[in-house]
């Protein structure tokens, strides 16, 4: 591969890990993938991206994640970065929280803050 973007064929091509959100899927990934009648072969899969990282590092294996998160990792890990088939889109940041956490002063404290340092990133 020589290309900085992989096309939707070699992208199916490879072996992949799976960061786990939903019942077998990564969905900002595979739903995409599903309307287009294409399946990831998923062989490895992990609830969360950093062991997912580390997991597949000297591996052949894909892993799809956030596009910072894998700028920062490619040297801690030794991986090789590519952008992913036009048809798998941006990943959106968002936080997630115990519905009995949303009224809990120090929880929302700490929610703003983070709030704070994503806006200058």
């Amino acid at each position: 591969m020589r290309s900085r973007r992989l096309t939707l064929k070699q992208y199916l091509q490879f072996p992949h890990a799976l960061v786990e959100t939903l019942a077998g899927q990564q969905t900002l990934v595979d739903r995409p993938l599903a309307q287009l009648g294409a399946k990831r072969h998923v062989v490895f899969s992990l609830p969360f991206f950093v062991p997912a990282i580390f997991a597949i590092a000297q591996t052949d294996l894909v892993l799809t994640l956030p596009r910072k998160l894998a700028k920062i990792a490619a040297g801690m890990a030794g991986l090789r970065v590519v952008e992913p088939p036009r048809e798998i889109k941006a990943f959106p940041y968002f936080m997630a929280w115990h519905p009995r956490l949303t009224t809990e002063p120090a929880h929302a404290w700490f929610r703003e803050q983070l709030r704070i340092a994503a806006r200058t990133i």
